[in-house]
């Protein structure tokens, strides 16, 4: 599913709504903005991924963490203080500054007020990596019976399998306590990578960055 169509359809409908409600912001100012900045995000995402292997394995560890979870119809979780830090680090990966964000998406929409772009850019961020790992969960469900039974599959083989065991794990608790649907958090995934990648062995690639992008950059034209 594309990424404008999944945010279209996310919170039933509701996501911009939410958005502006918690930003205090016009609701089709910032229907409109979004429509803007999500996939100029979302290109320059997958243009920096394919050249920063570091960035591409914590997107990969961010769609294996939130297996089971639906992070876009999370409002509170992608617009809480968290939620606003995840998209600045994610901002400051992808364009390598706050300011050159800002330069950057000033490109996407040159109408939206300086006021409105910073408060909505790194909910913008947030919101693509939200998108991204939401995409990639049907299809790596999809893929899990021969996976499963496949020897020595590598990542993307561990990776429908830790998927599996969450959805199994939530299904269990399904009459209990919900647990809160917030992706995990991109700037905290990052510095995990950072301090542990001496220690932890290379993953083999199984996956490539046009696998995890394709669902929400394919129909990016047509929005």
């Amino acid at each position: 599913m594309s990424l404008m169509t999944l945010l279209e359809q996310a919170q039933g409908g509701g996501l911009y709504p939410a958005v502006a409600r918690r930003l205090d912001l016009d609701e089709n100012q910032t229907r409109s903005a979004m429509r803007k900045l999500c996939p100029a995000i979302a290109a320059r995402l997958q243009e920096r991924a394919a050249k920063d292997d570091e960035m591409f394995q914590t997107l990969l560890d961010m769609i294996e963490s939130s297996g089971q979870a639906l992070p876009l119809e999370d409002a509170d979780g992608l617009t809480n203080a968290e939620a606003i830090a995840d998209g600045n680090a994610i901002l400051d990966d992808v364009y390598g500054s706050r300011n050159g964000a800002m330069v950057a998406l000033r490109e996407a929409d040159g109408t939206l007020p300086e006021r409105e772009l910073r408060k909505l850019a790194p909910i913008s961020a947030v919101a693509v990596v939200a998108a991204l790992a939401q995409a990639n969960r049907p299809m790596a469900l999809a893929a899990a019976q021969p996976a499963a039974s496949s020897a020595g599959g590598g990542f993307m083989a561990a990776l429908i399998s830790a998927i599996v065991a969450g959805i199994v794990a939530a299904l269990k608790k399904q009459f209990g306590p919900k647990p809160r649907r917030r992706t995990t958090s991109y700037a905290r995934t990052r510095n995990t990578r950072k301090t542990t990648r001496k220690a932890t062995p290379a993953r083999r690639k199984t996956a490539s960055v046009e696998d995890v992008f394709r669902d929400i950059l394919g129909n990016l034209g047509k929005k």
